[in-house]
């Protein structure tokens, strides 16, 4: 009932700090509004015992020392995309300090260090194609292009960094301490819910394959240009992506695609289009059915290609992750014993664990996010289910430490 309390509470909280001076709700990485967070979450740490520190890029640590040398590692991400909620990524951070807290005042010192971590930009909505800095940065697998990456000001990670205070520059080589890496989040989907399971846990993240596909024709007259004239690419985007889906929709159980941008320029209502494009977002868990669908989107490119010119321009290739599958069978079986419902299941988001699983074990805990609502001022998970996932991450630790 105290974490509860102490939770909910929390939440709120950390909720106001994202609010901006317009009223909009966005904790970009390196703002005051991070600063804002990053300062109550250190303020948290300290008053369970924790001793903190920041790392190169300023992701926030707090450690309660064990007698070992070795790190159980728990947390998330403190920065939101631009009007999101108060739960993703914060959710995981302030579970962790809680998990930890009152972890140590029960029992005392652990035998491995219990470290719970809040990490920047996770979301890339300050810095686009940013990806996952904060992770990589710990795991060591940092690309140092990344600190080149610019904000709508013209200002690099690097910048930003070293003005809110930190080193700014990536570590050289990941850290050999830590044994165990452990997410709490919020599914952002609506799996958990439909199935009325208060957990989930993960055995993989999925794999993404993205980009763009554009289809150039020849702009001209809208009224004076006869159909059997025209070089108009719309006609060929639209066979393209309803080839493309038709291909997806026969897979469906296991991938998902999304379009979620369509260009056209000029873009003049009385103008055939000069060109048109579309962007692409394909996940799978299967790695082969992923790439399948890569090389789907270029027999299409070579169908369609001919006086309408198409140009696949990939962007990202990323394959799935899997997590820790010792991790996963010893959740399930805390889940059992605290006779709670729960799903194994695939992760259809990126999350920092996909960076941490290539240097650690790693392991997730979802919890159900209201009628699947995510990335919006609106998402929400019920007060039953957040004591659910804390008490389930509280027992991991409690394995994984003491």
């Amino acid at each position: 009932m105290r974490d509860m309390q102490w939770l909910l509470e929390a939440i709120e909280e950390a909720g106001r700090t994202a609010v901006k001076e317009d009223g909009t709700y966005w904790r970009a990485s390196y703002t005051k509004e991070d600063k804002a967070v990053v300062e109550l979450l250190q303020g948290y740490m300290e008053s369970m015992g924790m001793e903190t520190f920041f790392d190169a890029v300023g992701n926030l640590h707090g450690v309660i020392r064990g007698s070992e040398d070795d790190t159980v590692m728990t947390g998330s991400h403190r920065d939101t995309v631009r009007n999101g909620g108060k739960y993703d990524g914060i959710l995981g951070v302030l579970c962790g300090i809680r998990a930890a807290g009152s972890l140590y005042e029960e029992l005392g010192r652990p035998r491995r260090s219990l470290e719970v971590v809040a990490m920047v930009e996770e979301e890339s909505s300050r810095f686009t194609a940013s990806d996952y800095i904060g992770s990589c940065n710990i795991a060591g697998i940092m690309p140092e292009s990344a600190f080149s990456l610019t904000d709508d000001h013209g200002i690099t990670i690097q910048e930003a960094a070293v003005a809110a205070g930190y080193q700014g520059a990536p570590s050289d080589s990941k850290r050999d301490d830590i044994k165990h890496f452990v997410e709490m989040h919020i599914e952002q989907g609506g799996v958990l819910e439909s199935e009325n399971k208060q957990i989930g846990i993960i055995r993989s993240i999925v794999g993404q394959w993205g980009g763009t596909i554009s289809f150039e024709g020849k702009q001209n007259h809208a009224g004076t240009t006869p159909m059997a004239l025209r070089r108009d690419p719309v006609p060929v985007m639209a066979a393209f992506i309803r080839d493309l889906f038709d291909w997806v929709n026969l897979r469906a159980c296991d991938m998902v695609l999304t379009i979620g941008k369509i260009s056209v320029s000029p873009g003049s209502p009385n103008v055939i289009p000069q060109k048109v494009s579309f962007t692409y977002d394909a996940r799978s868990s299967d790695l082969e059915l992923g790439q399948a669908t890569v090389e789907k989107i270029y027999a299409l490119r070579d169908r369609y290609d001919g006086d309408i010119k198409v140009e696949v321009i990939p962007a990202w290739s990323d394959k799935p992750i899997m997590l820790d599958m010792d991790g996963v069978k010893e959740l399930e079986e805390i889940v059992q014993e605290l006779n709670l419902s729960y799903k194994v299941m695939d992760s259809g988001a990126g999350h920092d664990s996909q960076n941490m699983a290539k240097s650690y074990p790693t392991n997730m805990i979802f919890v159900p996010s209201v009628d699947g609502i995510s990335h919006n001022v609106r998402e929400y998970t019920k007060p039953e289910d957040l004591a659910a996932g804390l008490t389930v991450l509280k027992a991991y630790l409690k394995k994984l430490c003491w």
